[in-house]
């Protein structure tokens, strides 16, 4: 057979791309393919960290097999009929499931980035939080960035929905702007709320300037005072009718929360309903951290959260020592990392500031958290530390 002409060949595959295009403008979105590169690969902190033999809590577990391959552009497995948050504006999302009652299966929500929720920081103090063994108390995030059929999905929301007040109106103008500039729309996902999940407001003076402070005169605020005494394993404390938990584990466990809020340097936890607890299998209460995103990795440095506690959990501070010492000194390593700039990406931390500027605020963060504890340490001895 003869060759056709460059000309015609030229005719012929452009003809076949635009009949190809044409047929698929007319395939139902249920049945197209969603496109590639908008589905969750997987979760290199909490998977690093599996690989060298930590456990994580049933919860992460449960969440990470949840979303593994999730794609939001695949409109014939998820769809968004719900907006959520307070004076955030989230969508929630649903995985289509005929097999359930309700016709789908929660998948958590999508959080962008607004002036009342930073996505980063989201991420960076649930994986945070499993670097230091205490995923169980934290509400599981990921790092989720939405294509244009998502994107157009939660716009189209928006717009059904009568918002009200300054912060959620200067939000929705944000968000829509991000949509309005192309995808993708970065964010991250969160877990749907523990079903036993309340607000624990008494632990909070919400009257505080500036955006609250934490109770002074509450059993836990006191226990977390290196010149109180200590709490006792294996005392019941109840934090609110119907929730008793072990005096020791919620001390300590709110030791835990308060330290990481002062690594992302947190300032949103007291201006009410950002505390809360919730109960295990076998009923006991624990604190359980829904909504971290009040914070910001910024170019200043506020002591603030440091100053409110003095008593620390041993083991969480040698962990932070040992990240510290891994972001100083790379060539240590740290959890099969060698590039600090690679694992704060991978921590969270990816669509704000470059990942330079994001080793040298965590870096400094840390090195504030672990001089005040040394500080603390000399002044106290081992009171500072809970055993």
């Amino acid at each position: 057979m003869d060759r056709l002409p460059k000309e015609r060949t030229s005719v012929l595959v452009t003809g076949t791309f635009f009949l190809a295009a044409l047929a698929a403008a007319f395939v139902p979105a249920p049945l197209r393919a969603a496109p590639p590169g908008y589905e969750i690969q997987g979760f290199p902190v909490p998977e690093a960290l599996q690989s060298q033999g930590q456990s994580l809590s049933a919860d992460s577990k449960d969440w990470m097999k949840k979303w593994k391959g999730m794609n939001l552009e695949d409109s014939s497995s998820y769809t968004f009929k719900e907006l959520s948050g307070s004076t955030s504006i989230n969508m929630k999302i649903e995985k289509i499931d005929t097999s359930d009652p309700k016709g789908y299966k929660s998948r958590g929500s999508f959080v962008p980035r607004n002036s009342s929720a930073n996505p980063d920081v989201e991420i960076a103090a649930f994986n945070l939080s499993t670097i230091l063994g205490y995923d169980r108390i934290y509400r599981p995030a990921a790092r989720y960035e939405l294509g244009p059929i998502a994107s157009q999905a939660f716009r189209s929301l928006i717009g059904k929905y009568s918002i009200h007040g300054s912060a959620r109106l200067a939000n929705k103008a944000r968000i829509l702007k991000a949509i309005q500039s192309g995808p993708p729309l970065k964010g991250c996902v969160k877990a749907k709320k523990d079903e036993t999940g309340v607000a624990f407001d008494a632990i909070a003076n919400t009257h505080a300037a500036s955006n609250g402070a934490p109770n002074a005169g509450h059993p836990i605020i006191r226990f977390l005072q290196a010149a109180n005494e200590k709490p006792m394993a294996g005392k019941s404390l109840t934090l609110k009718t119907g929730y008793d938990g072990d005096e020791l584990e919620l001390a300590r466990e709110y030791s835990v929360i308060m330290t990481i809020d002062a690594i992302t340097q947190q300032w949103d936890r007291y201006s009410g309903g950002n505390v809360a607890i919730r109960k295990d299998d076998q009923g006991r209460a624990h604190f359980y951290m829904t909504d971290n995103g009040g914070a910001d990795l910024s170019d200043s440095w506020n002591a603030h959260n440091l100053t409110w506690f003095s008593r620390f959990d041993r083991g969480v501070i040698q962990k932070l020592a040992d990240l510290k010492r891994f972001l100083d000194t790379p060539a240590t390593g740290y959890l099969g990392y060698s590039d600090p700039e690679v694992f704060v990406t991978d921590l969270g931390l990816y669509s704000q500031n470059s990942a330079a500027i994001n080793v040298q605020r965590l870096r400094r963060n840390l090195g504030f958290v672990l001089d005040y504890v040394r500080a603390t340490e000399t002044k106290f001895g081992d009171k500072a530390y809970f055993d």
